[in-house]
Protein backbone atom coordinates (compact mmCIF):
# COMPACT_ATOMS: atom_id res chain seq x y z
CA UNK A 1 0.00 0.00 0.00
CA UNK A 2 1.39 3.27 -0.89
CA UNK A 3 0.73 6.57 0.74
CA UNK A 4 -2.17 8.77 -0.77
CA UNK A 5 -1.17 11.56 -3.51
CA UNK A 6 -2.70 14.32 -0.97
CA UNK A 7 -2.02 17.14 -3.04
CA UNK A 8 -4.59 15.70 -5.78
CA UNK A 9 -7.63 16.09 -2.69
CA UNK A 10 -6.75 19.75 -2.20
CA UNK A 11 -9.54 22.39 -3.18
CA UNK A 12 -8.71 24.98 -5.93
CA UNK A 13 -8.78 27.32 -3.01
CA UNK A 14 -5.81 26.00 -1.61
CA UNK A 15 -3.85 26.52 -4.57
CA UNK A 16 -4.16 30.10 -3.75
CA UNK A 17 -2.62 30.17 -0.55
CA UNK A 18 0.80 31.57 0.22
CA UNK A 19 2.69 31.45 3.26
CA UNK A 20 3.05 34.68 5.87
CA UNK A 21 6.32 36.19 5.09
CA UNK A 22 6.25 37.57 8.76
CA UNK A 23 6.15 34.21 10.05
CA UNK A 24 8.88 32.54 8.18
CA UNK A 25 10.68 35.36 9.54
CA UNK A 26 9.62 34.57 13.41
CA UNK A 27 10.67 31.10 12.43
CA UNK A 28 14.33 32.14 11.74
CA UNK A 29 14.20 34.74 14.52
CA UNK A 30 13.19 31.56 17.27
CA UNK A 31 16.02 29.64 16.03
CA UNK A 32 18.50 32.40 15.73
CA UNK A 33 17.98 33.33 18.99
CA UNK A 34 18.85 30.43 20.93
CA UNK A 35 22.31 30.65 20.62
CA UNK A 36 22.76 34.55 19.74
CA UNK A 37 21.24 37.65 21.08
CA UNK A 38 19.06 39.22 17.89
CA UNK A 39 17.96 42.84 17.98
CA UNK A 40 14.50 42.28 16.31
CA UNK A 41 12.70 45.27 14.15
CA UNK A 42 10.49 42.24 13.27
CA UNK A 43 7.66 41.98 14.94
CA UNK A 44 4.31 44.00 14.93
CA UNK A 45 3.12 43.92 18.39
CA UNK A 46 2.83 45.47 22.20
CA UNK A 47 5.66 45.78 23.96
CA UNK A 48 4.70 42.84 26.58
CA UNK A 49 6.44 45.17 29.64
CA UNK A 50 3.83 47.92 28.35
CA UNK A 51 1.01 45.41 28.36
CA UNK A 52 -0.68 45.84 32.17
CA UNK A 53 0.02 42.37 32.98
CA UNK A 54 -0.46 43.16 36.31
CA UNK A 55 -4.31 44.42 36.31
CA UNK A 56 -5.16 41.62 33.97
CA UNK A 57 -4.52 38.86 36.50
CA UNK A 58 -6.45 40.54 39.03
CA UNK A 59 -9.25 41.02 36.29
CA UNK A 60 -8.80 37.54 35.56
CA UNK A 61 -9.08 36.25 38.79
CA UNK A 62 -12.14 38.07 40.32
CA UNK A 63 -14.11 37.14 36.33
CA UNK A 64 -13.44 33.39 36.76
CA UNK A 65 -14.65 33.64 40.32
CA UNK A 66 -18.08 35.93 39.53
CA UNK A 67 -18.97 34.80 36.03
CA UNK A 68 -20.71 31.89 36.60
CA UNK A 69 -20.53 30.95 32.34
CA UNK A 70 -17.15 32.18 31.62
CA UNK A 71 -16.17 28.74 30.49
CA UNK A 72 -19.21 28.45 28.39
CA UNK A 73 -19.93 29.95 25.05
CA UNK A 74 -20.83 33.09 24.69
CA UNK A 75 -23.58 34.20 21.47
CA UNK A 76 -21.34 33.85 17.86
CA UNK A 77 -21.66 37.63 17.42
CA UNK A 78 -19.83 38.40 21.19
CA UNK A 79 -21.16 39.06 24.79
CA UNK A 80 -24.15 41.66 24.57
CA UNK A 81 -22.18 43.50 27.25
CA UNK A 82 -19.13 43.69 25.82
CA UNK A 83 -21.14 44.81 22.08
CA UNK A 84 -23.07 47.25 24.35
CA UNK A 85 -19.25 48.69 25.48
CA UNK A 86 -17.67 48.97 22.57
CA UNK A 87 -20.82 51.11 20.68
CA UNK A 88 -19.72 53.58 23.58
CA UNK A 89 -15.74 53.44 22.92
CA UNK A 90 -16.22 53.75 19.63
CA UNK A 91 -18.28 57.32 20.50
CA UNK A 92 -15.81 58.27 22.61
CA UNK A 93 -12.96 57.14 20.73
CA UNK A 94 -14.04 57.90 17.38
CA UNK A 95 -17.06 60.26 17.36
CA UNK A 96 -18.89 57.18 15.62
CA UNK A 97 -22.46 56.48 16.64
CA UNK A 98 -23.94 52.73 16.54
CA UNK A 99 -25.65 50.34 17.92
CA UNK A 100 -24.74 47.12 19.43
CA UNK A 101 -26.94 45.27 17.24
CA UNK A 102 -24.33 46.77 14.32
CA UNK A 103 -21.37 45.03 16.20
CA UNK A 104 -19.82 41.23 15.91
CA UNK A 105 -17.10 40.52 18.03
CA UNK A 106 -14.50 39.17 16.37
CA UNK A 107 -11.07 36.96 16.80
CA UNK A 108 -9.06 40.49 16.54
CA UNK A 109 -9.28 42.43 13.40
CA UNK A 110 -8.03 39.33 10.91
CA UNK A 111 -11.79 37.55 11.13
CA UNK A 112 -13.29 40.36 10.52
CA UNK A 113 -10.82 40.92 7.75
CA UNK A 114 -11.76 37.76 6.69
CA UNK A 115 -15.56 37.77 7.21
CA UNK A 116 -15.82 40.64 4.64
CA UNK A 117 -13.76 38.51 2.16
CA UNK A 118 -15.83 35.81 2.52
CA UNK A 119 -18.97 37.64 2.41
CA UNK A 120 -18.47 40.19 -0.38
CA UNK A 121 -15.90 38.65 -2.49
CA UNK A 122 -15.85 36.56 -5.50
CA UNK A 123 -13.01 34.68 -7.88
CA UNK A 124 -12.26 37.96 -10.37
CA UNK A 125 -13.79 40.90 -8.35
CA UNK A 126 -11.26 43.81 -8.07
CA UNK A 127 -10.30 45.12 -4.90
CA UNK A 128 -8.55 47.93 -4.50
CA UNK A 129 -6.22 48.67 -1.43
CA UNK A 130 -2.74 51.06 -0.62
CA UNK A 131 0.40 50.48 -2.18
CA UNK A 132 1.88 48.83 0.16
CA UNK A 133 -0.52 47.09 2.12
CA UNK A 134 -1.38 44.84 5.10
CA UNK A 135 0.19 41.27 3.67
CA UNK A 136 -2.36 39.24 5.61
CA UNK A 137 -5.01 41.56 3.59
CA UNK A 138 -3.51 40.76 1.01
CA UNK A 139 -2.96 36.91 1.48
CA UNK A 140 -6.25 36.11 2.95
CA UNK A 141 -8.31 37.46 0.04
CA UNK A 142 -6.29 36.10 -2.12
CA UNK A 143 -8.01 32.83 -1.41
CA UNK A 144 -11.09 34.00 -2.37
CA UNK A 145 -9.80 34.60 -6.29
CA UNK A 146 -9.69 38.32 -6.12
CA UNK A 147 -7.63 40.42 -8.38
CA UNK A 148 -5.39 43.06 -6.11
CA UNK A 149 -4.32 46.44 -7.22
CA UNK A 150 -2.61 48.99 -5.22
CA UNK A 151 -2.72 52.67 -5.07
CA UNK A 152 0.49 54.77 -4.76
CA UNK A 153 0.69 56.57 -1.48
CA UNK A 154 3.47 59.23 -0.60
CA UNK A 155 4.00 61.12 2.44
CA UNK A 156 0.65 61.89 3.58
CA UNK A 157 -0.92 58.49 2.96
CA UNK A 158 -3.17 57.05 -0.05
CA UNK A 159 -3.37 59.76 -3.02
CA UNK A 160 -7.00 60.50 -3.67
CA UNK A 161 -6.41 61.08 -7.25
CA UNK A 162 -4.75 57.90 -8.11
CA UNK A 163 -7.40 56.10 -6.83
CA UNK A 164 -9.93 58.31 -8.94
CA UNK A 165 -7.63 57.42 -11.72
CA UNK A 166 -7.26 53.87 -11.85
CA UNK A 167 -11.01 53.34 -10.59
CA UNK A 168 -11.96 55.48 -14.00
CA UNK A 169 -9.50 53.09 -15.75
CA UNK A 170 -10.96 50.21 -14.12
CA UNK A 171 -14.65 51.12 -15.07
CA UNK A 172 -13.97 51.28 -18.84
CA UNK A 173 -12.39 48.27 -18.98
CA UNK A 174 -15.57 46.83 -17.07
CA UNK A 175 -13.70 45.22 -14.53
CA UNK A 176 -16.22 44.77 -11.11
CA UNK A 177 -14.34 46.74 -8.18
CA UNK A 178 -16.08 45.59 -4.78
CA UNK A 179 -14.46 47.65 -1.99
CA UNK A 180 -11.16 49.89 -1.60
CA UNK A 181 -9.12 48.66 1.89
CA UNK A 182 -7.32 51.19 4.07
CA UNK A 183 -5.39 51.16 6.89
CA UNK A 184 -5.76 55.74 7.54
CA UNK A 185 -3.66 55.96 10.28
CA UNK A 186 -0.29 54.37 10.72
CA UNK A 187 -0.61 52.14 8.51
CA UNK A 188 1.11 48.64 8.45
CA UNK A 189 3.39 48.79 6.88
CA UNK A 190 4.50 52.30 6.14
CA UNK A 191 3.52 53.90 8.99
CA UNK A 192 2.03 56.73 7.37
CA UNK A 193 -1.36 58.07 8.35
CA UNK A 194 -3.86 59.84 5.54
CA UNK A 195 -4.08 63.30 6.00
CA UNK A 196 -7.73 65.00 7.36
CA UNK A 197 -8.23 66.62 3.73
CA UNK A 198 -7.81 63.48 2.00
CA UNK A 199 -10.59 61.18 3.91
CA UNK A 200 -13.03 63.06 2.68
CA UNK A 201 -12.43 63.08 -0.68
CA UNK A 202 -11.51 59.27 -0.36
CA UNK A 203 -15.03 59.13 0.64
CA UNK A 204 -16.32 61.52 -2.52
CA UNK A 205 -14.76 59.28 -5.15
CA UNK A 206 -16.50 55.79 -3.27
CA UNK A 207 -19.42 57.86 -3.38
CA UNK A 208 -18.72 58.41 -7.27
CA UNK A 209 -17.64 55.03 -7.94
CA UNK A 210 -20.25 52.89 -5.71
CA UNK A 211 -17.90 51.28 -4.25
CA UNK A 212 -17.59 50.25 -0.40
CA UNK A 213 -14.56 51.35 2.04
CA UNK A 214 -13.13 48.73 4.27
CA UNK A 215 -11.55 51.07 7.04
CA UNK A 216 -9.16 49.13 9.51
CA UNK A 217 -8.38 51.16 12.57
CA UNK A 218 -5.96 48.84 14.36
CA UNK A 219 -3.39 51.99 14.49
CA UNK A 220 -5.76 54.34 15.62
CA UNK A 221 -5.11 54.59 19.39
CA UNK A 222 -1.30 54.69 18.77
CA UNK A 223 -1.17 58.46 17.63
CA UNK A 224 1.89 60.66 18.84
CA UNK A 225 1.44 63.52 17.53
CA UNK A 226 -1.55 65.93 17.85
CA UNK A 227 -3.11 66.04 14.82
CA UNK A 228 -6.60 65.79 13.31
CA UNK A 229 -7.47 62.63 12.43
CA UNK A 230 -11.31 61.39 12.24
CA UNK A 231 -12.07 58.13 11.21
CA UNK A 232 -13.89 58.07 7.92
CA UNK A 233 -16.74 55.90 9.59
CA UNK A 234 -17.31 58.95 11.26
CA UNK A 235 -17.58 60.84 8.20
CA UNK A 236 -19.40 58.30 6.10
CA UNK A 237 -22.98 60.03 4.91
CA UNK A 238 -24.17 57.56 2.82
CA UNK A 239 -23.16 53.82 5.15
CA UNK A 240 -20.39 53.13 2.82
CA UNK A 241 -17.86 52.07 5.40
CA UNK A 242 -17.35 48.91 6.74
CA UNK A 243 -15.40 49.61 10.03
CA UNK A 244 -12.46 46.82 11.31
CA UNK A 245 -11.71 47.86 15.06
CA UNK A 246 -8.48 45.91 17.31
CA UNK A 247 -8.21 45.96 20.82
CA UNK A 248 -4.58 44.34 19.84
CA UNK A 249 -2.26 46.83 19.87
CA UNK A 250 -3.04 48.37 22.87
CA UNK A 251 -4.46 46.16 25.06
CA UNK A 252 -2.68 43.08 23.95
CA UNK A 253 -2.47 40.54 20.44
CA UNK A 254 -2.89 37.59 22.65
CA UNK A 255 -6.23 38.46 23.65
CA UNK A 256 -7.68 37.96 19.84
CA UNK A 257 -10.78 40.99 20.60
CA UNK A 258 -11.60 42.43 17.29
CA UNK A 259 -14.91 43.31 15.78
CA UNK A 260 -16.79 44.50 12.97
CA UNK A 261 -19.20 47.36 12.57
CA UNK A 262 -21.14 47.90 9.48
CA UNK A 263 -24.80 47.81 7.86
CA UNK A 264 -27.10 45.49 9.14
CA UNK A 265 -27.53 43.62 6.15
CA UNK A 266 -24.06 43.00 6.16
CA UNK A 267 -23.71 42.40 10.11
CA UNK A 268 -26.36 39.63 9.87
CA UNK A 269 -25.06 37.89 7.04
CA UNK A 270 -21.69 37.85 9.27
CA UNK A 271 -23.00 36.39 12.26
CA UNK A 272 -24.85 33.58 10.42
CA UNK A 273 -21.09 32.53 8.67
CA UNK A 274 -19.25 32.78 11.86
CA UNK A 275 -21.21 30.53 14.03
CA UNK A 276 -20.04 27.66 12.03
CA UNK A 277 -16.63 28.77 11.69
CA UNK A 278 -15.42 29.10 15.82
CA UNK A 279 -18.49 29.62 17.74
CA UNK A 280 -17.49 31.98 19.43
CA UNK A 281 -14.60 34.61 20.50
CA UNK A 282 -13.01 33.79 23.66
CA UNK A 283 -14.87 34.29 26.65
CA UNK A 284 -12.46 34.86 29.26
CA UNK A 285 -10.97 37.18 26.89
CA UNK A 286 -14.22 38.88 26.01
CA UNK A 287 -14.87 39.63 30.16
CA UNK A 288 -11.40 40.60 30.01
CA UNK A 289 -11.52 43.09 27.34
CA UNK A 290 -15.07 43.71 29.19
CA UNK A 291 -13.59 45.18 32.59
CA UNK A 292 -10.79 47.05 31.33
CA UNK A 293 -13.68 49.01 29.46
CA UNK A 294 -16.29 49.17 32.18
CA UNK A 295 -12.95 50.64 34.56
CA UNK A 296 -12.57 53.29 32.23
CA UNK A 297 -8.67 52.09 32.40
CA UNK A 298 -8.53 51.80 28.62
CA UNK A 299 -7.12 55.14 28.26
CA UNK A 300 -4.91 54.55 30.76
CA UNK A 301 -2.65 52.18 29.55
CA UNK A 302 -3.39 53.82 25.77
CA UNK A 303 -1.46 56.73 27.09
CA UNK A 304 1.43 54.27 28.74
CA UNK A 305 1.67 52.48 25.36
CA UNK A 306 1.84 56.28 23.49
CA UNK A 307 4.65 57.37 25.53
CA UNK A 308 6.82 54.39 25.28
CA UNK A 309 6.38 53.82 21.84
CA UNK A 310 7.12 57.44 21.31
CA UNK A 311 10.17 57.69 22.47
CA UNK A 312 11.16 53.91 20.90
CA UNK A 313 10.14 56.20 17.50
CA UNK A 314 12.15 58.88 18.06
CA UNK A 315 15.40 56.80 18.67
CA UNK A 316 14.96 54.84 15.41
CA UNK A 317 14.25 58.33 13.72
CA UNK A 318 17.15 59.88 15.30
CA UNK A 319 19.85 56.22 14.58
CA UNK A 320 18.16 55.90 10.82
CA UNK A 321 19.32 59.68 10.44
CA UNK A 322 22.50 59.18 11.92
CA UNK A 323 23.59 55.82 10.75
CA UNK A 324 21.80 55.52 7.02
CA UNK A 325 22.24 59.05 5.33
CA UNK A 326 20.56 59.68 2.60
CA UNK A 327 18.57 56.58 3.12
CA UNK A 328 14.83 57.38 1.96
CA UNK A 329 12.40 56.48 4.74
CA UNK A 330 8.85 57.22 6.54
CA UNK A 331 8.32 59.24 10.03
CA UNK A 332 5.44 57.82 11.33
CA UNK A 333 2.76 59.90 13.43
CA UNK A 334 1.22 56.51 14.79
CA UNK A 335 1.63 52.95 14.31
CA UNK A 336 4.53 50.43 15.26
CA UNK A 337 6.34 50.91 11.56
CA UNK A 338 9.06 52.15 9.45
CA UNK A 339 9.92 51.97 5.67
CA UNK A 340 13.11 52.37 4.67
CA UNK A 341 14.30 52.42 0.99
CA UNK A 342 17.78 50.43 0.00
CA UNK A 343 19.49 51.07 -3.29
CA UNK A 344 17.62 49.74 -5.87
CA UNK A 345 20.28 46.75 -6.37
CA UNK A 346 19.58 45.34 -3.50
CA UNK A 347 16.99 43.45 -2.28
CA UNK A 348 15.47 43.78 0.68
CA UNK A 349 14.79 39.57 0.91
CA UNK A 350 18.46 38.76 0.64
CA UNK A 351 18.86 41.46 2.91
CA UNK A 352 17.34 40.67 5.94
CA UNK A 353 18.63 37.18 5.16
CA UNK A 354 22.29 38.64 5.76
CA UNK A 355 21.23 41.27 8.22
CA UNK A 356 19.55 38.52 10.56
CA UNK A 357 22.53 35.78 9.87
CA UNK A 358 25.75 37.89 10.02
CA UNK A 359 24.81 40.49 12.17
CA UNK A 360 22.32 39.18 14.33
CA UNK A 361 19.53 41.81 13.43
CA UNK A 362 16.02 40.90 12.56
CA UNK A 363 13.81 42.84 10.06
CA UNK A 364 11.27 42.23 7.06
CA UNK A 365 11.36 42.59 3.84
CA UNK A 366 8.26 44.50 2.86
CA UNK A 367 8.02 43.10 -0.46
CA UNK A 368 5.20 40.90 0.00
CA UNK A 369 3.42 44.08 1.05
CA UNK A 370 3.50 45.69 -2.39
CA UNK A 371 1.04 44.42 -5.13
CA UNK A 372 3.86 45.23 -7.84
CA UNK A 373 7.44 44.74 -8.56
CA UNK A 374 8.19 48.27 -6.33
CA UNK A 375 8.94 47.10 -3.45
CA UNK A 376 11.79 44.64 -3.65
CA UNK A 377 14.31 47.27 -1.81
CA UNK A 378 12.09 48.01 0.69
CA UNK A 379 12.46 46.77 4.68
CA UNK A 380 10.02 47.26 7.00
CA UNK A 381 10.91 48.35 10.98
CA UNK A 382 9.05 47.95 14.08
CA UNK A 383 10.05 49.64 16.86
CA UNK A 384 7.44 49.24 19.74
CA UNK A 385 8.69 45.81 20.24
CA UNK A 386 12.24 46.81 20.04
CA UNK A 387 14.41 47.08 23.24
CA UNK A 388 14.97 50.38 23.91
CA UNK A 389 18.79 50.39 24.47
CA UNK A 390 19.15 48.15 21.64
CA UNK A 391 17.42 50.10 18.93
CA UNK A 392 20.63 52.41 18.29
CA UNK A 393 22.86 49.64 17.73
CA UNK A 394 20.45 47.49 15.71
CA UNK A 395 20.65 50.35 13.40
CA UNK A 396 23.70 51.08 13.26
CA UNK A 397 24.45 47.17 12.28
CA UNK A 398 22.33 47.77 9.49
CA UNK A 399 24.03 50.76 8.25
CA UNK A 400 27.09 48.58 8.86
CA UNK A 401 25.68 45.78 6.23
CA UNK A 402 24.72 48.67 3.63
CA UNK A 403 27.98 50.21 3.52
CA UNK A 404 29.72 46.65 3.20
CA UNK A 405 27.43 46.33 0.20
CA UNK A 406 27.53 49.70 -1.47
CA UNK A 407 31.33 50.19 -1.25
Amino acid sequence: MSRPDYYKFLSSRANLIEPSPIREMVSKIAVKSKTRQVISFAAGEPDPDVIPRELYAELSSELFKKVRIIGNYSPADGVIDLKNEIAGFMKEFEGVSTNPENIVVTLGGSQAIDLIGRLLLDPGDMVLTENPSYVNTLLVWKHYGVQIKGIPMDDHGLIPEELDRALSKLSKEGKRVKLLYTIPTGQNPSGLTLAQERRKHVLEIASKYDILVVEDTAYNHLLYEPIEVKTLRSMDKEGRVIYVGSFSKVLGTGLRIGWLEGPLEIVEKAKMAKGPMDMCPPVPMQYLVLEVLRNKVFKHVKERAIEAYRLKRDLMIKAIEKYLPGIKYTRPVAGMFVLIWLPRNIEAAQFTEVLLEKYDVAAIPATPFYTDESGRSVVRLNFSMAKTDLIDEGIRRIGELLKELTT
